[in-house]
């Protein structure tokens, strides 16, 4: 099976299965090692609660969800480097193969946040997958539950309790995607949307020094994405913007004009803080408009 594999940074990685397959414990294993710690690091204290990945892998899998993407932070520490940040994508294993929903090609997903070095609590989410680019959303909606349990107490059995709410509301994220097909934006509407969103990636100050090139964040990279609804314009702005590649403009010390392409998002923690408030930039418009796509 040809896996998409890429290593990033210091020992960071990302792991996706091919469209219609799941990832297996060794695949993962062998490029996130992290994910199968069976203990803390050793800076933890012992008040920090082990909540170990792989048993999380057995429950989602009990409940008919299989691995098919995963991504793993890195550490300037070698020795954290098998304890460090990891999200791992589910898809349920009746919907691997599925080639079209009601949004055109986009499946719900469960996105697990975890990590044994203490940067990160226990995280269960929804998320949205899109076949056409193999892009993966994070879906941030008051209608759609997600879990946060800190590593204390008896976080097992909050794990355990609370990812059963998840499991069964996260097919409640498609609705809100379909909402977004029937809403039509504008050029200048998506040209604000656009600069709307790189001010989420960039602060003030590399804004100016780098001067994006909006249209480019705006073209589309395939056919089905070449329109004027929210969603359409919502994922060509996410996928530009966390895959990189879109361009910008940077001046020389000598004033001379350099045109360069933005790298991708590779950290985890960039990677859910980036695509959480992409959705609710997306949902802000869609209010503005008088079409509220969240109860």
């Amino acid at each position: 099976m040809n896996v998409h594999f890429a290593r990033f940074g210091r020992n960071a990685a990302s792991l996706r299965a091919p469209n219609g397959s799941a990832l297996s414990y060794e695949q993962i294993a062998t490029a996130a090692p992290t994910v199968f710690a069976d203990k803390p690091h050793e800076s933890r204290s012992a008040r920090f609660v082990h909540i170990p990945t792989a048993d999380l892998l057995s429950g989602m899998a009990s409940e008919g969800f299989l691995p098919v993407a995963v991504k793993v932070g890195g550490s300037r520490d070698a020795e954290k480097r098998n304890f460090t940040k990891h999200m791992i994508r589910f898809r349920r294993h009746d919907a691997l193969e599925m080639r079209m929903d009601r949004v055109g090609d986009t499946v719900p997903e469960l996105i697990l946040v975890n990590a044994h070095d203490g940067t990160s609590s226990y995280q269960l989410q929804a998320g949205l997958f899109r076949l056409a680019c193999l892009n993966g959303l994070v879906v941030c909606d008051s209608t759609v539950s997600s879990l946060k349990i800190g590593h204390r107490g008896n976080a097992m059995e909050k794990v355990i309790e609370g990812s059963y709410t998840v499991l069964n509301d996260a097919a409640r994220a498609l609705p809100r995607a379909e909402a977004m097909t029937q809403i039509t934006v504008d050029a200048p509407e998506a040209e604000a949307f656009a600069r709307s969103a790189l001010a989420l990636r960039f602060d003030a100050d590399e804004l100016a020094a780098r001067k994006p090139i909006v249209n480019d964040i705006l073209r589309a990279r395939r056919l089905a994405d070449n329109g004027n609804s929210l969603w359409q314009v919502f994922n060509r702005t996410q996928e530009s913007l966390l895959r990189g590649g879109f361009r910008y403009v940077t001046e020389t010390a000598r004033g001379e004009k350099q045109i360069r392409h933005a790298r991708p998002v590779n950290a985890v923690s960039d990677d859910l803080r980036l695509n959480a408030a992409l959705w609710q930039l997306a949902e802000s418009m869609a209010a503005l408009k008088g079409q509220p796509i969240a109860a």
